[in-house]
């Protein structure tokens, strides 16, 4: 009989000391982009996961110029701003049973039609081979300024607001574009013509 007992405490312990596997809570989401317009609802879709076990609550925050917004739900629907600006959306996700918990945060820009920047920029129609040719940046950006110029004229690539360009060889038709964005990441692009002679 003691023979006995002993075997189920042992067997007891083996059980009650079976190593239980470690929960892994990452919480994330996705958005269906990146800049939206001032109202326009934010799709998001929640694509956190859970190891070893189940995903049983999320709690959702979002800031605004009338303070941090809470939700709660698996699903964060119906959300929008109403004035521009860069805005925060954090997720925390919490498994089972109080079992782990993660939070991820990522931003979006909300923007009004009239604040995205206007690319503009002025150059000779014409220029001759081996003068100085100046391509002066005019662009306007109401919220923030320009913070960044991407210029492609005719292959030539720069990253300055106005550069000056040599041309070598004569060419009719030369493509001039200029991209630019500003401190919201929203940018808008201008392409003028311009031909080089002798």
């Amino acid at each position: 009989m003691r023979k006995l007992t002993a075997l189920i405490i042992l067997l007891v312990a083996a059980v009650s000391c079976k190593k239980v596997p470690a929960v892994e809570v990452a919480a994330s989401f996705t958005t269906n982009k990146d800049v939206y317009q001032v109202g326009e609802e934010i799709i998001i879709e929640n694509t956190s996961t859970v190891k070893n076990n189940i995903l049983a609550f999320c709690q959702w925050e979002y800031g605004g110029l009338s303070g941090t917004q809470k939700a709660y739900g698996l699903e964060l629907e119906g959300i929008s701003f109403p004035l521009p600006g860069l805005y925060t959306i954090t997720l925390t996700a919490y498994a089972e049973q109080g079992a782990g918990q993660d939070s991820y945060s990522r931003q979006v820009l909300v923007i009004d039609e009239n604040d995205i920047p206007w690319a503009d920029f002025t150059c000779p129609a014409q220029a001759r081979v081996g003068e100085e040719v100046v391509f002066e940046d005019h662009s306007v950006d109401r919220v923030g300024g320009i913070k960044t110029w991407r210029w492609d004229i005719g292959g030539i690539q720069s990253v300055i607001d106005s550069p000056v360009i040599i041309f070598s060889a004569p060419a009719a038709g030369v493509p001039v574009t200029l991209t630019v964005t500003d401190a919201f990441g929203a940018s808008d692009a201008v392409t003028k013509i311009i031909d080089i002679i002798e």
